[in-house]
């Protein structure tokens, strides 16, 4: 029972968050809600380590300025009593030049009282700046790095 619970919430957060839907995407968290996206923060500084459900609303908002759609699609979710893991694959649709850049996220919910609690996210930022630029960067990149490695 505490499983499907689990599974539910996560779900209608993550039907919420790409919705839009503040409101409800906060009222699947716990007040003292508790985020980490694993990403550069110099390069994403709605992310990093966010405590409390303000951050929903801000990442909601920050999302819907720089695209003009935003959908995910469950790969992979698996449940175990109030921990819940998922890889999405998301797209997102630029709204200053209508591409379409598409990411893996792999989250990890805990939920306390059936709310989330713990909330960990982990994606390909390197990929995912490439796709916004709109070109590949890992020539550059590894130039830079194999200079510094024969330091």
């Amino acid at each position: 029972m505490v499983e499907s619970l689990a599974r539910r919430r996560v779900l209608n957060f993550l039907d919420a968050f790409y919705a839009g839907d503040i409101a409800a995407a906060q009222a699947c968290c716990d007040d003292e809600f508790d985020s980490i996206t694993h990403a550069p923060v110099e390069l994403f500084p709605h992310l990093g380590h966010k405590h409390g459900k303000d951050w929903v609303a801000e990442a909601i908002q920050t999302q819907q300025k720089r695209y003009s759609s935003r959908k995910y699609e469950i790969r992979f979710l698996a449940v175990d009593g109030a921990k819940v893991a998922t890889t999405q694959v998301v797209s997102l649709r630029k709204r200053s030049d209508d591409r379409v850049v598409h990411l893996e996220v792999a989250e990890f919910f805990t939920l306390r009282k059936a709310r989330i609690l713990e909330h960990r996210s982990f994606f390909d930022s390197f990929d995912f700046v490439q796709q916004v630029l709109g070109h590949d960067l890992t020539e550059a990149f590894a130039a830079s790095v194999r200079g510094a490695m024969r330091r």
